[in-house]
């Protein structure tokens, strides 16, 4: 099954200042909301939605002793060690890869759907 593809993910090691993304959403890019991890300037480490880190590095969120910073698809975690902050982008990834594979089989659906004559599955493909 497609949902372990996450355990590929080799994160780098990553000097202060620094970041990584994960899987990007199937169908939509350059949202800012693909799962990533940074090294912040201070040596906390920022896991979550990509666009939601920045926001919390730039809020000073990471000289707080707050471990989470936003609500909801928003929030971010905050952690002093490396290890901890990988587990969690791991686990962030993993969701994004089930998502992921959830979306390709609606598509491989459409598509067959389609290729039978099906209008309507056809038009719905344009939404991918």
């Amino acid at each position: 099954m497609s949902h372990h593809n996450y355990h590929k993910i080799n994160v780098p090691r990553l000097a202060k200042g620094k970041g990584y993304k994960g899987p990007g959403f199937r169908g939509c890019c350059n949202t800012g909301m693909d799962p990533a991890i940074f090294h912040s300037r201070n040596g906390r480490w920022v896991v979550g939605p990509e666009e939601r880190c920045r926001d919390a590095m730039r809020a000073g969120a990471t000289l707080e002793p707050k471990r989470t910073y936003g609500e909801g698809t928003r929030r971010v975690w905050l952690y002093k060690s490396r290890g901890p902050a990988v587990t969690k982008f791991m686990e962030l990834c993993s969701i994004r890869e089930r998502e992921n594979a959830a979306v390709c089989r609606r598509i491989s659906e459409l598509a067959a759907r389609a290729a039978r004559g099906d209008v309507k599955a056809a038009l719905a493909l344009a939404d991918y």
